[in-house]
């Protein structure tokens, strides 16, 4: 009876405990559905317009006087005084006497020769009017116009060999050369200005000795300059003789039209830059000034400008059509520091604006910028 009993006990403990399950089981809650999320690659991107563009090439150079003249005595003596002193700041005309030399005892002995070389003429005379008669005239009026202050005239040439071995032999042909070379020394005491310009370096003042060879400063023409800039290999292409510029200065606010008048032939081997000498005049040049200048280069260029980090393998750029990034080679017009020039992209192609974490054939969205 007892072990009935307990068979009985165990039965309804399992019950029990089933229908607790159950009831448990009943009260808890539904397991929340996980929300699919998306693996779309989402890129930035900008439509592209195309526009003519007018390409210019922006350097800076240094400013040179084109013509300019490093100023030396050939002749020793005292620098004279003048009303116009050659000091740095002060404009000489084309023509006019930038410095004199005292040039007293050798003017004098100049003019010994020329009288000397007077009284030599006059003694040949009487033989060149019976020996010569058609000669005779005009060494006659030669000596008549001969003036020991003013520069020799050039002598009548002979009419025959015989006149001609006859002046030789009076020292006549000797005595001219020898005047017209002491001429040429005397012109040294007295240095003209080749051009119009200013003085921009002087190393002497009036009253000093000066020493044949002495270097006694610089003369400029302010009427023309050369910018000088230097054009890394990958512009040169486009620079030609003849291209305007736009020549500024940063610090006085001035602006100059120029235009590029020589290109060296030499590449400096440590730059590998090019000289191109760009000409400009005008008020407020000045030699060694620092100019910015804008070159025009080609002008039927119709493409886009895009920052240069957007470029792939330096030759291609990601776009996006139908949902596929595509990698589209494009010319490159111009480089920049930080911009390219581009052409051979369409209207409308979506230019990816990244470089990073997509390649050719990954599907995206694209948001536009």
């Amino acid at each position: 009876m007892l072990k009935r009993k307990s068979i009985l006990l165990g039965i309804l403990v399992i019950v029990v405990t089933m229908g607790l399950a159950f009831a448990f089981a009943g009260m808890k809650k539904a397991p929340k559905e996980r929300k699919v999320i998306s693996k779309e690659i989402v890129v930035p991107v900008q439509s592209i317009k195309n526009a003519k563009i007018d390409l210019k090439l922006s350097v800076i150079g240094n400013l040179e006087a084109r013509d300019k003249v490093e100023v030396y005595t050939e002749v020793t003596g005292i620098l004279k005084s003048s009303k116009k002193q050659f000091l740095e700041g002060v404009s000489f005309s084309k023509g006019e006497i930038l410095l004199s030399i005292q040039d007293d005892k050798y003017r004098a002995e100049v003019y010994s020769k020329r009288s000397s070389f007077m009284t030599e003429i006059a003694s040949v005379l009487p033989d060149l009017k019976f020996d010569y008669p058609e000669s005779y005239s005009a060494w006659e009026q030669y000596l008549k116009e001969l003036d020991v202050e003013k520069q020799l005239a050039p002598i009548p040439a002979a009419q025959n060999d015989q006149e001609k071995y006859f002046l030789a032999g009076k020292n006549i042909y000797t005595e001219y050369y020898n005047i017209k070379s002491l001429e040429q020394q005397l012109s040294k005491y007295s240095i003209i200005a080749p051009f119009s310009g200013e003085i921009i370096e002087s190393n002497i003042k009036p009253g000093t000795l000066v020493m044949s060879g002495q270097k006694l400063g610089e003369f400029v023409n302010t009427s023309a300059y050369d910018l000088v800039v230097g054009i890394d290999l990958n512009n040169l292409a486009g620079i030609k003789v003849g291209n305007k510029v736009n020549v500024y200065s940063k610090n006085t606010n001035g602006n100059w039209d120029g235009s590029v008048r020589r290109i060296s032939k030499k590449v400096d081997s440590e730059t590998q830059m090019v000289n191109v000498y760009i000409a400009v005049s005008g008020n407020d040049l000045k030699e060694g000034m620092f100019l910015n200048a804008d070159i025009q280069l080609k002008k039927d260029v119709f493409g886009v400008e895009i920052p240069r980090k957007f470029l792939v393998n330096s030759e291609y750029v990601f776009i996006v059509s139908k949902g596929i990034v595509n990698q589209q080679k494009v010319t490159i017009v111009q480089k920049k520091e930080d911009v390219v020039v581009i052409e051979g992209l369409e209207d409308g192609d979506l230019l990816v604006l990244k470089t990073s974490g997509i390649h050719k054939g990954i599907a995206v969205g694209t948001q536009e910028q």
